[in-house]
């Protein structure tokens, strides 16, 4: 499995899986990814600038499949602040 790795004010990163990402949405302040899995990572900013996903997304489709160190998108708008998991509920 491939990892998009998205890295915080302070050069530490968190990794995205890029494998079974279903839907992508954004909100003023938030990136959601869906998984086939059931799973749901949503990627915390201080603000997400349309583009960010779409280099996320690049980057998840690029590495995808793959193993080994994963890879960082395009430089985003601003730094991530965190990686938040939960589960698709009924």
């Amino acid at each position: 499995m491939g990892y998009v790795k998205l890295f915080k004010a302070d050069r530490t990163f968190d990794l995205l899986p890029a494998d079974d990402i279903i839907s992508v949405a954004t909100t003023a302040t938030t990136i959601v990814f869906k998984y086939s899995t059931g799973t749901i990572l949503t990627v915390a900013m201080s603000s997400v600038e349309s583009k960010d996903a779409e280099k996320i997304m690049k980057a998840a489709l690029k590495i995808e499949g793959a193993s080994g160190e994963g890879i960082a998108p395009d430089v985003l708008s601003v730094p991530i602040t965190g990686i938040a998991k939960s589960k698709i509920t009924a």
